[in-house]
């Protein structure tokens, strides 16, 4: 049983955030346990390492708790320790409290579940801290002539299993890898700083259930990864930045270096005469298969989607269109996205646009650019080499 807060058991105890320890200083370091999260050995993430939770004893094994044995701390550290049986135990320390504890973990495993995602091709399972992971059951009772009662389940399946090989992949990879340091040193530079602050947003988006935020949230994710500050043409930028990153990386086919630039690309969202001519470009590519750019018109559409959501009907975002936006960030984008970044630390939207902005014109040009001015643009495209 819990003794009462203020008396005095041995050393003098505190209450700290609801714990009962000797000193109001800082942990040195905090054990957390995670839902869920099945690992082969410890993985370090930012930083954050985790744990098996079959490891979880071994950890205090230099630093018992403060009564003798059968007391209460004791019975308190291994009922928490004794929480990642399934699971796993995140291990963080030069932390001030445990609330930024907790911020560090959640952060690490937010870099952990887009890994995950970018490696499976179907929905998945998660894993993550109490409250982190939505899942309920809503009880019902259906009426027709007669009644019955039933129930439904929403939220995620949870629980996990990494193996061996994921934490190979993990640091084999460029982009991950990039995003693991950005997590240690988020101020290092304007990259990471993009890389972390986005990775929040991105997971934040990914843990909810409900379309319309989801939208709102992986949106903003690109916007954080990819955008200056700006006023007017955003959603054009977006579209812009985003298309460099993915259109043709499923084939390695990339646009504008494997093959000749496509007007959505090279047209500038800063030039007002190049606005105007995206904006007949877009309807050109809604209506005729011909003038499409996938990946540009699929930006737009997503950000259109997150306009409708937190201006105007919440519910017209579907469940569907939400989940496309979250597969492709995972598996197409994201690893790229991270590589320029960890590639232009400084200034890594200037030197996009640098880049886009110094894609050699392609032969042909002059003949899209009559053709988009035209007051009846051709169905068909003027050929590009």
């Amino acid at each position: 049983m819990s003794p009462p807060l203020g008396t005095h058991v041995g050393p003098r105890y505190i209450r700290n955030n609801g714990s009962m320890a000797p000193t109001p200083e800082p942990a040195d370091y905090y054990l957390i346990p995670v839902h869920g999260l099945r690992l082969p050995r410890s993985w370090s993430i930012g930083n954050v390492t985790f744990h098996p939770g079959s490891d979880a004893p071994g950890l205090i094994e230099a630093a018992p708790p403060f009564d003798s044995v059968g007391g209460f701390q004791e019975a308190r550290v291994t009922e928490v320790l004794g929480q990642a049986s399934d699971g796993a135990i995140a291990d963080v320390g030069g932390v001030a409290d445990i609330e930024a504890a907790v911020e560090e973990v959640r952060l690490s495993l937010g870099a952990l579940r887009l890994f995950q995602r970018a490696r499976r091709i179907t929905q998945t399972s998660s894993f993550g801290l109490p409250g982190d992971l939505y899942q309920s059951r809503i009880d019902y009772v259906a009426v027709w002539q007669r009644s019955a009662a039933g129930f439904t389940f929403v939220g995620d399946n949870h629980g996990f299993t990494f193996a061996e090989e994921s934490i190979q992949d993990w640091q084999s990879s460029t982009g991950f890898q990039f995003l693991s340091e950005a997590l240690k040193m988020p101020d290092a530079s304007d990259g990471a700083r993009r890389a972390v602050n986005g990775l929040r947003i991105y997971d934040r988006a990914a843990r909810d259930h409900r379309p319309d935020l989801r939208m709102i949230g992986f949106a903003t994710a690109l916007e954080a990864w990819l955008l200056h500050r700006q006023t007017n043409g955003q959603s054009l930028r977006l579209a812009r930045h985003v298309s460099w990153f993915g259109c043709g990386q499923h084939n390695n086919d990339l646009c504008g270096r494997q093959r000749p630039v496509c007007p959505y690309l090279h047209l500038s969202p800063d030039l007002r005469a190049d606005r105007d001519r995206l904006r007949v470009l877009q309807d050109l590519g809604d209506q005729h298969v011909a003038w499409r750019c996938a990946e540009w018109l699929r930006v737009r559409d997503w950000y259109e989607a997150r306009s409708d959501a937190a201006h105007g009907d919440p519910l017209s975002v579907v469940p569907e269109e939400a989940d496309q936006a979250d597969y492709w960030i995972a598996h197409t984008l994201c690893e790229p996205i991270f590589e320029w970044l960890a590639a232009h630390p400084h200034d890594p939207i200037t030197d996009l646009d640098n880049a886009l902005n110094q894609i050699k014109q392609p032969n042909g040009w002059l003949q899209i650019v009559a053709a988009l001015d035209a007051a009846s643009p051709p169905s068909t495209p003027p050929p590009l080499k």
